[in-house]
């Protein structure tokens, strides 16, 4: 893996994790999307992560038939969405991560991840714990002053309190649990930037800077979520403990929304207002469900000017790829 330097990492005031300076493609990207063998290799049982060490397809290439045929459904709702100008702009990705096929739709279309990039603060934090276990124990005092989660258009249900004293696991829960921007600076300020390097510079993730602002796809993003679930960057102990903080994220609005009460969603979502009145709006899901026939990754961008109309959006989504995949092969 070719590594890089980050130029810059830049905590912005109006999103608590838009990290300024870009971080790139490693070359092999593009390469292991084109391969075209199936390589399986087992594991033990474990709740989160995968029984697969590794598997990989081509893009809409399913061992079970070809193509991926509920794309199409997918596409289409997509498209009558974007055509009614309920929305401006909408990114889907799957991934089956039982035998590897994926698809996408409009997949390398860019947006602003907002709130999601508090995944690589999380996992940066799990991989200093796997060195010390003590790190998770790590007292931190919350002073108040500036309330950052007055920026969250979408409020946490729990944030910390000023002048209490917060463990890192807890602040960890703050922050995936609830996306408390308040715990998360201080998790984010307490890492060196070398630490959130590492964690760029092992995932598979494709990401620049727009204008000064983060900018990522959901192709691009896909890659926590799968280096995540096959422990391929994390131990094992630590990956399942970041999917199971991922499971518990406060956003029923969407994802979880479209699936059956009592499935397990392993995500986490990010919003932003933008333009003079914060008429634009952006409006994301990324996560695993965990379906009983097979998990899947399941990653959806919007833009547009109705929060709602697009949270609307990804549960339909997710509803339709969830029933996809209960019809089995015929899908």
């Amino acid at each position: 893996m070719i590594s890089f330097t980050l130029r810059s990492i830049i905590l912005s005031v109006l999103a608590i994790l838009l990290f300024a300076a870009g971080w790139f493609a490693h070359g092999s990207f593009s390469h292991r999307q084109e391969r075209t063998a199936i390589r399986l290799v087992r594991s033990g049982d474990f709740r989160f992560t995968s029984p697969l060490l590794d598997v990989e397809l081509p893009e809409g290439i399913d061992i079970r038939q070809e193509p991926i045929r509920f794309k199409h459904e997918i596409e289409q709702y997509v498209q009558q969405q974007i055509d009614a100008k309920r929305v401006a702009a909408v990114s889907v990705y799957v991934r089956d991560l039982l035998d590897g096929p994926w698809f996408g739709i409009n997949e390398n279309e860019r947006f602003n991840p907002a709130s999601m990039m508090k995944v690589p603060v999380m996992i940066a934090w799990l991989k200093r714990a796997e060195k010390d276990p003590r790190a998770l124990k790590r007292v931190f005092v919350f002073k108040g002053g500036e309330d950052l989660t007055a920026i969250q258009d979408i409020k946490p249900r729990r944030t910390i309190v000023a002048g209490q004293r917060y463990t890192v696991d807890e602040l960890l829960h703050y922050m995936m649990n609830y996306s408390d921007n308040n715990a998360t600076s201080l998790l984010f300020n307490a890492l060196s930037a070398q630490e959130i390097n590492d964690v760029l510079d092992n995932m598979d993730v494709r990401n620049e800077t727009v204008n000064g602002e983060n900018s990522i796809s959901t192709r691009g993003f896909s890659g926590f979520f799968r280096i995540l679930y096959n422990a391929a960057y994390l131990n094992r102990e630590m990956s399942e403990k970041a999917l199971q903080l991922l499971s518990l994220e406060d956003f029923p609005q969407g994802i979880a929304a479209g699936v059956p009460k009592g499935t397990v969603v392993a995500a986490k979502f990010g919003e932003l207002n933008q333009g003079v009145n914060g008429e634009d709006k952006q409006l994301h899901e990324f996560g695993i469900v965990y379906h009983p026939q097979s998990p899947y990754i399941l990653g959806i961008m919007t833009r547009g000017h109705d929060a709602a109309i697009q949270a609307e959006l990804i549960r339909t989504i997710s509803a339709k790829v969830y029933a996809a995949f209960s019809a089995g092969p015929k899908k």
